[in-house]
C-alpha cells in the first residue's frame, strides 16, 4: 500500500485545544495491491467502509479487493470515465494543471456535490473508514484537508500534513522522474515531478478558491457543499478526539 495513513496524523491539535480522533478516517493511495495480510490486518481493525474516488475507467482497470467487514462505496469526484488530461507536457503546464485540479473541488458544482456525497458517508459511518484515489495525493489530500479544517486544525497544520505525500511517495516519485529523465530528458522529468508531488500551492489554489467563493469553511460545507447542519455536527463529532 502506499501512501497510507490516519487523517488525523497522530493527533493533530485543534484550536480548542483537543487533538483530532484517530482511527477514524484513514487516506491511501489505490488499494489494488493490497495484500491478502494487509486485508486481513484491515479487517481486524475493523473497517467499516472504503470510499473509492477514482474514475470508472480505472477502477475497471484496477478494482478494489474485498475487505471483510467493509462496504466499498465509489465516489467518482470528477464524474468522468477519465482524469482531466495535461493539455501540454512542460513544468509550467503541469503547475498549472494541478492547481485548477484543487480550484476544481471548489468551484465546480458537480466535484462539490460528489464530495459532499464522501462526506456524508463518513459522517453516517459506523467504524473506521478509507478514503482513496489512485495516489492518494489529490482528491484524497482535498477531502482529507477538508475534514482536518471541518475539525478545527489550522491551515498550517493542514498543509504540513498535505506535504507529508511527499515523504510517503518518495521512492515512486524518484524512480518516476528518472525514467521521464532517461526518455525525455529534463523538461519531462521536471514535468513528471510536478504531476506525481504535492506543491503548497495547489492546495493554496484550492484554499484561496474556497475563501474567495464562501469565506470560511464553515460555508464551504453547509452552502458549497450543502451538508445539514446535523450533518456537519455528525462529522465534527466523529472528528473530535
Amino acid at each position: 500500500m502506499s501512501n497510507f495513513r490516519d487523517v488525523a496524523g497522530a493527533g493533530l491539535p485543534l484550536g480548542d485545544g483537543g487533538t483530532m480522533a484517530t482511527g477514524v478516517v484513514y487516506r491511501s493511495a489505490k488499494l489494488s495491491t493490497l495484500s491478502a495480510a494487509d486485508r486481513r490486518r484491515l479487517a481486524k481493525a475493523g473497517l467499516s467502509l472504503v470510499i473509492d474516488l477514482r474514475t470508472t475507467a480505472v477502477v475497471r482497470n484496477a478494482p478494489d479487493p474485498s475487505i471483510a467487514g467493509a462496504r466499498y462505496e465509489l465516489v467518482n469526484i470528477y464524474g468522468t470515465p477519465r482524469s482531466p488530461r495535461l493539455a501540454s507536457r512542460t513544468p509550467a503546464a503541469a503547475k498549472a494543471y494541478m492547481r485548477s485540479l484543487n480550484v476544481g473541488f471548489v468551484a465546480d458544482a458537480g466535484q462539490r456535490s460528489r464530495i459532499a456525497d464522501a462526506l456524508r458517508l463518513i459522517a453516517r459511518a459506523d467504524g473506521p473508514v478509507v478514503i482513496h484515489c489512485t495516489e492518494g495525493k489529490d482528491r484524497t489530500g482535498w477531502v482529507s484537508a477538508v475534514l482536518q479544517l471541518a475539525a478545527g486544525a489550522d491551515r498550517d497544520t493542514v498543509m504540513e500534513e498535505y506535504l507529508r505525500s511527499n515523504t510517503y511517495r518518495a521512492d515512486e516519485i524518484d524512480s518516476a522522474v528518472r525514467s521521464a529523465r532517461r526518455a525525455g530528458g529534463t523538461q519531462e522529468a521536471l514535468t513528471t515531478q510536478a504531476l506525481l508531488t504535492v506543491d503548497a500551492s495547489y492546495l493554496a489554489a484550492g484554499l484561496d478558491e474556497l475563501d474567495r467563493r464562501y469565506g470560511d469553511i464553515d460555508s464551504y460545507l453547509s452552502d458549497g457543499l450543502g451538508l445539514s447542519k446535523a450533518t456537519i455536527a455528525a462529522l465534527r463529532a466523529r472528528l473530535a478526539g
